[in-house]
């Protein structure tokens, strides 16, 4: 039995590195590829950028590679009549399931290991490295959207073209001394002084609105900019030790901490609970996806017997299904909480259930094969409710009847 079980886990374990590189590459590739566009990166630092994300990938196709291999393996043994071979030695089918428990908790481990600390710090990592060079991200992304915005730094620009460091119709908004204050100019230029890490921004005939009315309404403006040093890390970029953390003391996170002295205590309150929910979210949304995890690769393997004999791809889509449901569910009550600022844990039911729902699917779909599917006398029982027993011994009886006479 024990050679037996070996065996299919050897074969699982083969089936989950392969899928889980191909699937891991292409989904790798799916998230450089906006990047490139956003950010402007180099081939070397697009590079460097796609080993970052690679934890992030894996984190993504896990489920999906564990459950074709799953359906692969165990498609494989039905198709060829080894499950039936084992059940004619009286092996039960249900013993023939444990390697897919094993599989399942081995994929289950490797995404709450990837999402305690690899994939937020390499999500941050990555972060930084896309926005290093700011003179490279500022130009690109005017090039490619026409608009940047550095919230951290508090100003928003906007520009019809751009030629080198020329900006044709610039629009800046930002926050200065004198409170909010807004410029339009046909033309400036913009220069970067690494040293300092500011932007100077020089507006010809620009047109100036502010609050208090202390520049002059028209003429050349300048503006020196100072860009942030460091990048706050958001909610989504926190380990799981330091999730737990920020709901408890929210005034540690780099959300808060960014809030002026002389902000109300009505604000630092909301920011507050706002770091709390969303905390509280991130962390029960990562654990959630490790329970759906479980539950994907039973259902991976039990859709893979049933869908033997030529269908195995199509077992692996069909197990996709709740997947996707379960993902795009767990998605939105993640937001839900994160909206829901006063009592954010009455709603934490809503992430769950999605993922509860995929683990007890996957336990019954295996109960169903090991003690309904595999049970000698299933057919029996089956005429029985149906009435066909009853139906052929009357059809019989009628027969006999007939012969006599």
């Amino acid at each position: 039995m024990r050679i037996l079980h070996r065996y299919i886990l050897r074969d699982m374990l083969k089936a989950l590195a392969l899928a889980l590189a191909a699937v891991a590459g292409v989904v790798s590739f799916g998230l450089v590829l906006p990047k490139l566009q956003e950010y402007g990166l180099g081939p070397v630092v697009s590079l460097m950028y796609m080993v970052l994300v690679m934890p992030r990938a894996a984190y993504l196709a896990l489920p999906l590679a564990a459950t074709l291999a799953g359906s692969l393996v165990y498609g494989r043994l039905a198709t060829e009549n080894e499950l039936m071979a084992c059940r004619a030695s009286g092996i039960p089918q249900w013993s023939l399931f444990w390697p897919t428990f094993v599989l399942a908790l081995v994929a289950a481990g490797i995404t709450l290991g990837l999402a305690a600390w690899p994939l937020p710090e390499s999500k941050y990592a990555a972060k930084v490295l896309g926005q290093a060079d700011v003179e490279r991200l500022l130009f690109s992304q005017l090039e490619t959207t026409g608009k940047i915005k550095v919230k951290e730094a508090s100003f928003q620009l906007t520009v019809d073209r751009v030629a080198g460091n020329m900006l044709h119709g610039p629009t800046l908004k930002y926050r200065g001394k004198d409170g909010q204050t807004y410029c339009y100019a046909p033309y400036g230029t913009a220069e970067f002084d690494r040293a300092t890490n500011r932007v100077r921004l020089r507006l010809v005939e620009a047109v100036v609105v502010d609050e208090a009315h202390k520049v002059p309404l028209r003429g050349t403006h300048v503006v020196t900019l100072h860009l942030p040093t460091r990048l706050p890390r958001d909610e989504d970029e926190l380990s799981l030790w330091h999730l737990m953390a920020a709901q408890h003391y929210p005034e540690t996170t780099d959300r808060y901490l960014q809030l002026d002295e002389d902000d109300s205590e009505e604000t630092k309150r909301v920011v507050r609970e706002k770091v709390r929910a969303a905390a509280m979210a991130e962390m029960h949304g990562r654990l959630a996806m490790v329970l759906g995890c479980f539950g994907l690769v039973l259902i991976g393997a039990g859709l893979g017997v049933l869908f033997h004999s030529g269908h195995l791809l199509t077992a692996f889509g069909v197990a996709l299904a709740p997947w996707f449901i379960a993902y795009y569910v767990t998605t939105l009550a993640i937001k839900t909480v994160e909206r829901a600022l006063a009592n954010p844990q009455d709603q934490l039911y809503l992430i769950w259930t999605p993922n509860l729902v995929l683990g007890l699917l996957g336990l019954t779909l295996l109960a169903y094969l090991s003690w309904v599917q595999g049970w000698p006398g299933r057919e029996r029982v089956a005429r029985r409710l149906l009435g066909l027993e009853a139906l052929s011994a009357v059809a019989a009886a009628f027969r006999g009847r007939r012969h006599r006479w």
